[in-house]
């Protein structure tokens, strides 16, 4: 779990340093890595509310090409 966290708060948490996610106290990558997972969270929803929306909008013109 610990090298999990890292890696996640390393590889999706911009600015984070292996060394420094590994030397933080364990009551704050803790936190640090409940807030990275409800941001993320957060944006998965907003992405999948924006591509129902763009779907739905998304359909085009009503036009008969002719061939």
């Amino acid at each position: 779990m610990l090298h999990k966290q890292i890696f996640e708060l390393c590889y999706y948490g911009n600015g984070f340093t292996q060394e420094g996610v590994y030397r933080l106290p364990v009551h704050i990558r803790t936190f640090y890595y409940k807030q990275l997972a409800e941001a993320k969270e957060k944006e998965e929803e907003q992405l999948k509310k924006s591509s129902k929306s763009t779907n739905s909008q998304a359909k085009g013109p009503n036009v008969n090409v002719r061939k």
